[in-house]
């Protein structure tokens, strides 16, 4: 049975604060005369007036008993009545009870939970066992249906059967679908993963739910064989198509929490395939995901790799800045001491072959040029030619699709990869191969 308070179903026995209580369970001057002209006598009203607000407050008729007292004491101090200390047998007379909730539906113009709210309720929570699975989630649909429709919450246990029996149902044809699906090798294969092989230490359903932990360039050949090892098995995509994420994640919980005979005495047909394949498609996806983390990883170290260089570069070339700024000082001091062009040029020459010549001085000027607008990509290529291997294979392992119509990226990697093993550094005269390297860590 589901938790009551893992739900939104109403709990009438909770104890709420003066603001609460004036808030939910004050009476108008209209609620007055509603209790004055339906019931006599002080325990009548009071009785009446508890219905009324529980009514109004939580959607349903709750056993006086489990109404807190000091809900009771509140609503008697309103009405002048004394609150009892304990409901009194003819209080609870079904007769008096059944004539007081008519007339609160009437004066609420709501409905009694009847067979209509029960179709209610199985078409509301048939839609949402589609996609939804836990039990909790299923009856607060249920109950946000019946107070939208205005129709009295029956008791807990009622939704929780006719949940769980329509739950149960839904389940039922997912799986009949699947196991439809599932061919007789298929079906073999995935039967399999419950028999442990001689060759092997555990089966391969205990294999499934193993990782090889976090994944990193130590580990990543592990998680390179697993993931071959899970693309050798039965591609689950196909046979799973049609079935809400939400579901396939619950599946696979499911799965991941039995354990081998758990899955041999299921008897239903197609349940076993189902959760296995589940558990299948769960698998990849984080092997995958772990994969490609850890290659990003890798990308985000070599692009800050490369940007801790060119701090570097910007470093060691800042004396040599410094060092020709100076120079360039020297030549406007010439050029301000000097009358004639001739003068001036025989100065300036002078001063550049004293400082090291114009080829030296040239040299250093590109030098400090070619890294001075903070440009970091010719500096990547060295640090990814050390792990373009493992680069390579682990994209091999992905099929990569564009999300949007912009497939610039997509052909950049189709350069990189075509011609990876080649040795010339040009590609068809198109682009080389380094620079094909650099697009893709621009983009």
């Amino acid at each position: 049975m589901t938790a009551i308070d893992r739900t939104a179903y109403p709990r009438p026995g909770m104890r709420l604060t003066r603001e609460e209580l004036g808030d939910r369970y004050d009476l108008t001057e209209t609620d007055v005369a509603f209790l004055h002209a339906s019931a006599r006598g002080d325990m009548g009203r009071l009785v009446l007036a508890t219905l009324l607000k529980t009514r109004r407050d939580l959607g349903c008729f709750p056993a006086l008993d489990t109404v807190h007292a000091s809900t009771v004491a509140h609503l008697a101090a309103q009405l002048g009545a004394a609150a009892p200390q304990a409901w009194a047998d003819e209080v609870r007379r079904t007769k008096s009870l059944y004539r007081y909730q008519a007339a609160v539906r009437t004066y609420l113009s709501v409905t009694a939970y009847d067979d209509a709210a029960e179709r209610l309720v199985a078409g509301t929570v048939l839609e949402a066992a589609e996609t939804m699975s836990d039990p909790a989630d299923l009856i607060n649909r249920a109950v946000e249906a019946l107070e939208t429709a205005a129709i009295d919450l029956p008791a807990f246990s009622t939704l929780d059967r006719l949940v769980n029996r329509l739950r149960v149902e839904v389940h039922g044809r997912v799986y009949a679908r699947v196991a439809a699906c599932v061919s007789a090798e298929q079906a073999s294969l995935l039967d399999a993963l419950l028999i442990k092989l001689p060759e092997s230490a555990v089966t391969g359903f205990n294999r499934l739910k193993q990782v090889p932990g976090p994944a990193t360039p130590k580990t990543v050949k592990l998680w390179t064989d697993r993931l071959e090892w899970l693309d050798g098995l039965v591609d689950p995509d196909p046979l799973l198509q049609g079935i809400a994420h939400t579901k396939l994640r619950q599946f696979a919980a499911e799965a991941a929490a039995s354990e081998v005979s758990d899955l041999l005495d299921i008897t239903q047909p197609g349940k076993r395939h189902t959760l296995l394949l589940a558990l299948l498609r769960q698998s990849r996806m984080r092997s995958r995901d772990e994969l490609i983390e850890m290659m990003l990883r890798r990308v985000r170290r070599t692009q800050a790799a490369a940007k801790e260089q060119l701090e570097d570069l910007h470093d060691q070339h800042r004396a040599i800045e410094e060092d020709l700024i100076g120079i360039f000082g020297q030549v406007l001091e010439t050029e301000q001491a000097q009358d004639t062009d001739a003068d001036f040029g025989r100065q300036v020459r002078k001063l550049l072959s004293e400082k090291g010549g114009v080829a030296a001085l040239a040299e250093q000027c590109e030098a400090v040029s070619a890294w001075h607008r903070g440009n970091d990509l010719p500096l990547l290529w060295p640090i990814h030619a050390k792990h373009r291997v493992l680069l390579f294979r682990l994209l091999d392992l992905m099929d990569i699709q564009s999300a949007t119509q912009d497939r610039s990226l997509l052909n950049a990697l189709v350069i990189v990869s075509s011609s990876r093993h080649a040795r010339r550094d040009e590609n068809d005269g198109v682009v080389s191969r380094r620079r094909a390297s650099v697009m893709l860590y621009e983009r």
